[in-house]
């Protein structure tokens, strides 16, 4: 009996190391496997169409996604290409595989009812587009293996009229995220910018990223502004700006 107990450790001890030591270089790795996803985002759609065997992990931030997988609770996170490489970069055990699962749509959502807020923004942003300010903030804070946080640029609209209650969850480096006490990224800078065109103050309530619809929706925020994907499903309970960035949707996974 004894030797049959310490038989079956050892199996158990092997099989453990050969399941530690497995590595996953390409998407088709990932079949029958664990991957984080945040809940109702395009990455977690498109996810479960292309993996329908795996088990998922419904996660609230990226922050947590990311960990699981670093600390081999989870094997992939799937989300938007800009925040996953920007997580690999500060982590040297992570890495993004090159293929990417699908692509995304970012853009600001509203509610249904706030047709002329959405139509002021879309010619804000129109108007970023042609002077090619949205260009280069893409280069700034996404393109660019920055090691220190980018200036936001010194927009002043305290005090303005009229002031858009915006909605956001700083977790998403580089998109919208908390550097020295401050919100700042890429949905950061946007923010401002609109602002500064439509003459109106930004104000900004943090929260977590499954409570924005239903803010929008009570009347608590007037828009949606953090790295928000559009997905069909979204359609149904809020309107979407014109998109302001089209990535790629890719797996975050242990070297």
């Amino acid at each position: 009996m004894r030797n049959l107990v310490s038989f079956i450790a050892i199996a158990l001890l092997l099989g453990a190391c050969t399941q530690k030591e497995e590595k996953i270089t390409k998407l088709s790795d990932l079949k029958g496997k664990r991957i984080c996803v945040l809940t109702g985002s395009a990455g977690d759609q498109v996810a479960r169409d292309r993996f329908p065997e795996a088990e998922f992990l419904d996660m609230s931030t990226s922050t947590d996604a990311a960990y699981n997988v670093k600390i081999n609770k989870a094997d992939a996170f799937i989300f938007d290409h800009e925040v996953v490489d920007n997580i690999a970069q500060k982590y040297d055990d992570l890495i993004v595989l090159d293929e990417p699962v699908g692509k995304v749509e970012v853009a600001i959502a509203f509610d249904k009812s706030s047709t002329a807020l959405l139509k002021s923004v879309n010619e804000a942003m129109a108007q970023l587009e042609k002077e090619g300010l949205l260009k280069q903030m893409r280069e700034k804070w996404i393109d660019s293996d920055y090691e220190q946080t980018p200036a936001l640029p010194d927009i002043k609209l305290e005090g303005l009229k009229n002031p858009i209650t915006i909605g956001i969850n700083a977790e998403s480096e580089p998109m919208m995220f908390i550097s020295n006490n401050e919100f700042t990224g890429f949905d950061m800078e946007l923010s401002l910018r609109i602002g500064e065109i439509l003459g109106r103050d930004m104000k900004f309530v943090n929260m977590r990223f499954e409570s924005l619809i239903m803010a929008l929706k009570s009347g608590k925020i007037d828009m949606a502004l953090s790295a928000f994907n559009v997905t069909e499903e979204r359609k149904a309970h809020v309107n979407f700006s014109d998109p302001y960035l089209v990535q790629d949707i890719s797996a975050l996974v242990r070297k």
